[in-house]
């Protein structure tokens, strides 16, 4: 009985994360894209989303593993037989249980160390990305917040040297203007996730609004700028989604923050939500196997469907109570543990 758990269980959780992988991947796309993303580096980023959705990954497939193991149990008379040997329904809930607990603690060790790790390392890693120069590819044109850019190709002993540039930036539609330079040695910028080219014996045309003339400017040396933190969104500061427990608990009391614009409430939510998504074994256990006796010969199919519904109703009222808990429209250790107690 606690083999066929196992074996659902797994089966249950590959087949959501594998879902859970491709909405983040989905989602993320486009911002891969920019940074010019290698097939090394979307390796690394899909090593890094799996600690992200492992989380929740691992309550789900429990739930589906308790569902259709209980349910072919009832569905082949097992659980009749069980009771017709003095076996009650301690025999089925305890080994449930059993691995519920196990669970609990897989699902804290990822919630409160994995997740938040590997949501810091993804962030450093799309800056390291942009550090390398990838965002510019050669031959390709490359969009970048109301800017396309352009290099003809890149030093084959130098990356950061690029040759025969272009730019048209339009990122102020009062005063759009081209740049065409020889070349440019690319450099980036950590602090101030800014993007530096410095740029050698090329021109400036600044366009008209009007057409009626352009104005040219030669240069021998020219450092033009672009603003990084729009592509990968990596400041210094760290997230209340990166923050561990203990990070949380040592800053969401604290008065808000000025600067990042982020209230006291979003830290308390966040460090409830660690704490509660770890319970989510025990609940989907004390539903799962009630639910699972429900004798069917259809029983797999049942318990697809339950696990679907259980899933998405308890996990949107998780969105929801992160949401609540947030902006503080509800206090964040009540609309956190809401779903559980629901």
């Amino acid at each position: 009985y606690k083999s066929l758990v196992y074996a659902v269980l797994a089966i249950g959780f590959l087949a959501f994360i594998v879902i859970l992988l491709i909405q983040n991947l989905a989602q993320r796309l486009e911002e891969l894209v920019a940074v010019g993303m290698t097939f090394r580096d979307a390796s690394a980023v899909v090593i890094h989303l799996v600690g992200m959705v492992s989380p929740y990954a691992v309550p789900v497939g429990f739930l589906f593993g308790v569902l259709a193991a209980v349910g072919r149990l009832s569905a082949d008379s097992e659980v009749t037989a069980m009771r017709s040997c003095g076996l009650g329904l301690g025999a089925i809930f305890g080994p449930v249980i059993a691995i519920a607990v196990a669970l609990a603690l897989l699902t804290a060790l990822l919630m409160i160390r994995v997740e938040p790790a590997a949501r810091k390392d993804l962030r450093a890693m799309l800056a390291n990305v942009a550090s390398r120069g990838a965002i510019f590819t050669p031959g390709r044109f490359r969009t970048v917040g109301g800017r396309v850019l352009y290099i003809q190709s890149r030093d084959v002993d130098d990356e950061s040297l690029l040759k025969r540039i272009f730019i048209a930036d339009r990122s102020n539609p009062k005063r759009p203007f081209l740049i065409f330079a020889q070349s440019a040695r690319f450099r980036f910028d950590p602090d101030q996730l800014l993007i530096h080219l410095e740029m050698e014996n090329g021109d400036i045309h600044l366009e008209s609004l009007d057409l009626s003339g352009h104005q040219r400017i030669a240069f021998e040396g020219f450092d033009y700028t672009l603003d990084a933190s729009a592509l990968i969104d990596a400041t210094r500061q760290l997230k209340p989604s990166e923050m561990d427990l203990a990070q949380l608990a040592a800053v969401m009391d604290r008065p808000p923050n000025p600067v990042l614009g982020r209230l006291p409430s979003q830290y308390r939510a966040h460090f409830h939500r660690r704490l509660a998504i770890p319970f989510a074994p025990f609940v989907f256990a004390a539903l799962g196997v009630p639910l699972g006796l429900r004798r069917s010969r259809a029983a797999r199919s049942w318990g697809v469907l339950v696990c679907i519904v259980l899933v998405a109703g308890y996990y949107t009222l998780l969105g929801f109570g992160q949401f609540m808990g947030e902006t503080g429209r509800m206090p964040a250790a009540i609309a956190l543990w809401l779903p559980i107690l629901v």
